[in-house]
């Protein structure tokens, strides 16, 4: 962690190069985006090279993440990139005033960081495809923009409905008459509902998790390049990028419960039902990230770290996201394939050194089981066990405290066995 010479880039880009490369059955891909604030504890003293975060009062940074998961199956593929960056406040104007749309657009912005993203991901490898896969803050035609140009994929939910479109049409869209522009707000009341499906809607702090029933309409549009605009869009972006929206909409909501309802913009044509359904399927993965994140900070304790300067905090943000995902890996397959060999999920040394241990303790666990034949959700609930895991029937899958606890001290016994083994002399 106290190399000059290694950045968080250069640490993180081996894992993200080989996951890029790595293809789904189908070769689709889902790249889940999404950013977490690293807070540090107000009670430290200030570390030089940290920014602020939350209501100014902390200090941290925020890491910017693509998260690559299989269509068909959702499995977890790993980081197809992520970025380190800090905020940075609004530059005030010497007359007091506030600042304008123009010059905000001129000035480095922090929403930059979705477009920079898709940028390090880069183009699909051959017989890939990218479909990235964002929230309200990515409605940005930048990031449009910079998806064209790599050659993928979006669903995006829309934050502005407002916003002002061209119908498609049998003439291009510079050529519609302006009485035909409208907002995609309009153009989507004009469309019937035409499928209703239920979803599983997780709880809230406020609500609990229950069932909707939903509908779906969809309509096409070209969306034209702001103006004003960055300077990158205006070298760049196109000067019309067709798209599609298609509408989440919940039917008969329960009493005081504000109904749900998406608005998704796909690059992809939405020609029946299905398609537009299968757009709101992988628009619903998305809280894949979100467990991602609570196991870089709750599970790897990221904010619990003790390093005095901003630059090996950086480091070791590198290492832990690796581990995160590895972590992640694990416990999801473990949900779905419960039976399946741990040996083709974890490290082999991870394996070979636990069930060592385990068996040390419990001599006719062996009658049962062996490495071979260990399946992950009796190795990750092993693992857990370490970190104070019942292991009772009843408690399912381990979260995400006993599980980095586990894997804590199960390093420190690989550590310890790979210096017992070490010839002295």
């Amino acid at each position: 962690m106290d190399c000059d010479d290694i950045e968080f880039g250069a640490i993180l880009a081996p894992h993200c190069r080989q996951t890029r490369a790595r293809a789904s059955k189908t070769g689709r891909a889902l790249l889940i985006h999404d950013k977490t604030e690293v807070s540090f504890s107000a009670r430290r003293e200030p570390i030089e090279g940290l920014g602020p975060t939350g209501n100014n009062k902390r200090q941290g940074f925020y890491l910017h993440t693509a998260l690559k998961i299989a269509d068909e199956d959702q499995e977890i593929l790993g980081l197809a990139g992520q970025l380190l960056f800090y905020r940075k406040a609004a530059p005030k104007r010497r007359d007091g005033q506030r600042e304008t749309v123009l010059h905000a657009k001129r000035r480095p912005r922090e929403s930059e960081v979705w477009r920079r993203l898709i940028e390090q991901v880069g183009p699909a490898p051959a017989g890939q495809t990218f479909v990235h896969v964002c929230d309200r803050e990515a409605d940005n035609y930048e990031v449009y923009a910079q998806s064209v140009i790599c050659g993928a994929g979006w669903i995006i939910r829309a934050a502005q409905l407002h916003r002002k479109v061209r119908p498609v049409g049998q003439t291009e869209p510079d050529q519609l008459q302006s009485e035909m522009i409208t907002t995609i707000g309009d153009l989507l009341t004009r469309q019937d509902f035409q499928e209703g499906y239920e979803v599983a809607v997780p709880a809230t702090k406020k609500t609990k998790v229950r069932t909707a029933h939903v509908q779906l309409r969809w309509t096409s549009f070209w969306m034209p390049r702001p103006n004003p605009c960055s300077v990158w869009a205006k070298t760049n972006a196109p000067d019309f990028i067709r798209m599609t929206a298609v509408e989440v909409c919940e039917v008969k909501p329960p009493r005081g419960v504000k109904p749900l309802r998406w608005v998704l913009y796909t690059r992809d044509g939405v020609a029946d039902a299905q398609a537009a359904r299968q757009v709101a399927q992988d628009y619903a993965r998305r809280p894949t990230i979100e467990d991602y994140h609570k196991g870089i900070k709750t599970g790897c304790h990221l904010e619990e770290r003790q390093y005095g300067t901003a630059a090996r905090l950086e480091r070791v943000a590198a290492v832990l996201s690796v581990v995160a995902v590895r972590l992640l890996q694990i416990r999801a397959i473990a949900r779905v394939e419960p039976e399946r060999a741990a040996l083709e999920v974890a490290p082999q040394e991870w394996v070979t050194t636990l069930y060592q241990y385990t068996a040390s303790r419990s001599p006719k666990y062996t009658q049962r089981w062996t490495p071979a034949n260990w399946t992950v959700l009796e190795f990750i609930r092993r693992l857990a066990g370490l970190g104070g895991f019942l292991g009772r029937k009843g408690d399912g899958v381990p979260g995400w405290i006993t599980l980095w606890r586990g894997v804590s001290k199960l390093l420190l016994l690989i550590e310890g066995r790979q210096l017992g083994n070490k010839k002295c002399g």
